[in-house]
């Protein structure tokens, strides 16, 4: 999938629709069993064409010859991926600004069978609306050479909503992909292949509790519209979580719907490549026959729950897995821990100014028992109970200690840091907006207890 979309700008987007030849373009197949692991670009979990399926080929009528260059001026590449490219494009007509729209670029040759199956996250888009989904504007056909030498090629362009504040992953890690060297990464996988696993020395800062909360609740929020709508996302991870800036407001919305399929449908591939961190492990166990599990609204919460475990602590729970270097895993080795992984744990409580329930939720998400973890719909109708932080009056005035709004997210690593409080002081202090977040975790039947007092942050 696209993994880095979405990078930071400064723009803002418009709500005007530009004009679009979508009624001319190739109708909507009739059967709505749709085989969405199949992909000739071998995506996160597809698998591919056998050469002997039928062809047919896309009716000449369905292009709009010279429709980008027309409308769009291209300003930069956002992401690229198995599938194609995000660009960053900016809508005029005549001179005239109309916004800027994120537009992804899917090659799609002339074949109607593998254009229909592109147009499942179209199609889906269409129908579903919500303030913390992407939403989609327009798609049309056009042909475009893609490289110097090579002939033009059968495009689908989807124009959707740009969001200015890059992705979640991007947020969490900062400049941390960006610094790793080519040496560092050879030092890396030689570290790998010796059996020697490491957390991220180079993570500059964690999210303070106010910000995992709020981004949370968006992503609840957009995931619990998507399963009430009876379909699953499969692919729920913090690169496809991008963000909006408005004024000092963040939201958080899910995007990239490629992997989507109707709660209830068959998984017809089995094989399983690609991006597995985030998977719940009844997804990773094959049978006798080989057929991997299916994907559920279960599995999706079990991601959620992954991506919440990610906003706390800045890694992953898994030896094998690299949230920044995906090309470095080995995919068998992290297949087999997750599969064999029990659980959550939090004797720990690395992080002693987090709320002891935001532990049990981690624990409830991710439930290696699928049956356990609550839905969407309960953890977000627990959290609407009360709204912590509605008024900043309860919050700590110190513009430098790690949980002020001010400072945006924990001080430096590398900075000489006080002692931490423990929970008991914290919620002595700030008592009136935590109440909200333990009755509504209290509400799904969450409890827990105050951690420990610990000095400084665990590298």
């Amino acid at each position: 999938m696209l993994r880095d979309t979405h990078a930071i700008g400064e723009q803002n987007q418009s709500s005007r629709n530009p004009p679009s030849p979508i009624r001319r373009l190739v109708q909507h197949p009739q059967s709505r069993e749709v085989d969405i692991d199949s992909s000739p670009a071998n995506g996160d979990f597809g698998g591919t064409r056998t050469p002997y399926q039928e062809r047919s080929r896309i009716r000449r009528d369905a292009f709009s010859p010279n429709y980008f260059n027309t409308f769009f001026v291209e300003e930069r590449e956002l992401g690229r991926g198995g599938k194609g490219v995000v660009l960053l494009v900016r809508h005029e007509i005549d001179g005239c600004h109309l916004g800027h729209f994120a537009c992804k670029r899917v090659p799609v040759g002339d074949d109607h069978t593998w254009l229909e199956k592109v147009l499942v996250e179209v199609e889906l888009l269409a129908k579903l609306s919500h303030p913390n989904l992407v939403s989609y504007r327009h798609v049309w056909l056009e042909n475009v050479t893609l490289n110097r030498f090579g002939p033009p090629v059968a495009c689908a362009f989807i124009l959707q909503q740009y969001c200015n504040g890059g992705d979640l992953l991007q947020y969490i890690l900062g400049d941390l992909q960006k610094e790793t060297t080519k040496e560092e990464l050879k030092a890396q996988m030689r570290r790998r292949s010796r059996g020697q696993t490491e957390r991220p020395k180079n993570l500059r800062r964690w999210l303070s509790f106010e910000e995992i909360y709020s981004l949370f609740r968006d992503i609840t929020s957009g995931l619990a519209y998507l399963h009430g709508a009876s379909y699953i996302h499969r692919d729920l991870k913090p690169s496809n979580c991008l963000l909006h800036r408005e004024g000092a407001k963040i939201t958080c919305l899910i995007s990239d719907f490629g992997e989507v399929q109707s709660e209830g449908g068959i998984r017809k591939s089995t094989g399983a490549t690609g991006t597995i961190s985030w998977c719940a492990p009844e997804v990773l166990r094959a049978d006798a026959t080989g057929r991997y599990g299916n994907f559920t609204t279960k599995s999706d919460i079990f991601s959620l729950g992954m991506i919440l475990y990610f906003m706390c602590f800045g890694r992953l729970p898994y030896a094998n897995a690299d949230a920044v270097h995906e090309e470095l895993e080995d995919i068998d080795l992290l297949r087999a821990e997750i599969t064999d992984w029990k659980g959550f744990t939090d004797e720990k409580r690395e992080r002693p100014d987090l709320p002891p329930e935001l532990y049990g939720l981690l624990k409830r998400l991710l439930d290696t028992e699928p049956l356990n973890r609550p839905s969407a719909a309960e953890v977000l109708a627990a959290m609407k109970n009360e709204t912590p932080f509605e008024g900043a009056s309860w919050l700590p005035q110190s513009p430098n200690h790690p949980l002020s709004p001010s400072s945006g997210r924990v001080q430096n690593l590398d900075s000489p840091l006080a002692p931490v409080p423990s929970w008991a002081y914290l919620k002595a202090r700030w008592h009136p907006g935590l109440h909200g977040l333990k009755q509504a975790l209290l509400a799904l039947g969450i409890e827990g207890s105050p951690p420990a007092v610990r000095t400084g942050i665990p590298a």
